[in-house]
């Protein structure tokens, strides 16, 4: 009788650690969480600590809260008076909005792939407009900060929503095709 009173007990002890277990999570300093309800968002945690949540019923999702780097190849460019260049720039940005990022692009990944022309076609209309000296030399933070402008306003509007701010758009280099630097040469 006893025995069977003892592991009954045991068992019991055993499915109240698994419901807590299933029950209880954490919030890193450098993520924000989701938690959904059969695949419905129904809270958004934004600050670190221990939270909790209906087990077997919801689950949590975690986005990343830190600087993200968004890589663009790079892609030849026409400035204003016909130069062309080829022009390397990288973006950095944060998810802002949690809920709205998982809706409209749910990871990291995706956001990039949807991202990067929204960032490609910002960097040609800014740099189409400027002149190869002000590309190269004269005027590179303006036109990089208006870049970063352009793309905020694009990201921020309609179905283009993505809950993300751009914190800043950087060209890593700008220089002449290879064949017009051989010919140069």
């Amino acid at each position: 009788m006893k025995n069977g009173l003892f592991s009954g007990f045991l068992i019991f002890i055993a499915r109240i650690g698994l419901v807590a277990y299933n029950s209880l999570f954490t919030v890193h300093q450098t993520q924000q969480a989701l938690v959904l309800q059969f695949g419905e968002p129904k809270q958004v945690i934004t600050q670190p600590g221990l939270n909790y949540k209906i087990p077997f019923v919801q689950e949590v999702i975690f986005i990343d809260n830190r600087i993200l780097d968004l890589d663009s190849p790079a892609q030849e460019v026409i400035a204003a008076g016909q130069k062309r260049l080829v022009v390397d720039a990288f973006a950095r940005y944060k998810v802002t909005d949690p809920l709205k990022f998982f809706q409209r692009v749910t990871n990291v990944e995706l956001a990039s792939s949807r991202l990067a022309p929204i960032l490609n076609s910002a960097v040609r209309r800014v740099l189409g407009r400027a002149s190869f000296e002000d590309i190269v030399r004269d005027k590179r933070p303006q036109l990089m900060n208006e870049i970063t402008e352009q793309v905020n306003r694009s990201t921020k509007t309609g179905d283009s929503d993505f809950g993300v701010t751009f914190i800043d758009v950087k060209i890593r280099r700008a220089d002449l095709p290879e064949a017009n630097s051989q010919a140069i040469y």
